[in-house]
């Protein structure tokens, strides 16, 4: 959230793997341009944990850490949030926040890449972003979100 000046988090110290889309949809087609040695397995796709802190930083602006019920108090003055969304941006910033969700994993270094794709595994949209989690069955592709940080 922005005041005065400054980004304000309920994150704390805590980082987020999160990963781009673009990502995520180059996994899915490499798997599924060639599904049969992927039947079945679970793919951990990563982003580098990055904290309220550092993204502050990089935007050249203070941080400041709310605690877990003003951002609560703050989410909930908001009219153009629906009925369910406070309380689930105040579970996620607790996941954040309690270390729930830096996790990161080696399988998107190790993914081949389709023809044409970087050699260092990232889109051009992911900005050094890894990838997170994709579960496959053959012959569908399903994506499951366990986030981490850029």
């Amino acid at each position: 959230m922005w005041a005065d000046g400054a980004l304000e988090s309920a994150f704390g110290d805590g980082a987020l793997a999160a990963v781009a889309r673009a990502d995520l949809a180059e996994a899915a087609a490499v798997i599924a341009a060639d599904p049969a040695p992927h039947g079945g397995r679970t793919y951990d796709l990563t982003g580098t944990p990055v904290t309220a802190a550092q993204v502050a930083g990089r935007l050249g602006v203070p941080h400041r850490t709310i605690g877990l019920g003003e951002y609560r108090r703050r989410l909930d003055a908001m009219p153009e949030l629906l009925p369910f969304q406070p309380p689930m941006l105040v579970s996620i910033a607790t996941g954040i926040r309690h270390g729930f969700l830096d996790g990161t994993g080696p399988d998107l270094a190790r993914h081949p890449r389709p023809p044409g794709a970087r050699p260092t595994g990232h889109s051009r949209h992911s900005r050094g972003r890894r990838l997170r989690r994709v579960r496959t069955s053959s012959p569908v592709v399903a994506k499951r979100y366990r986030t981490r940080p850029w």
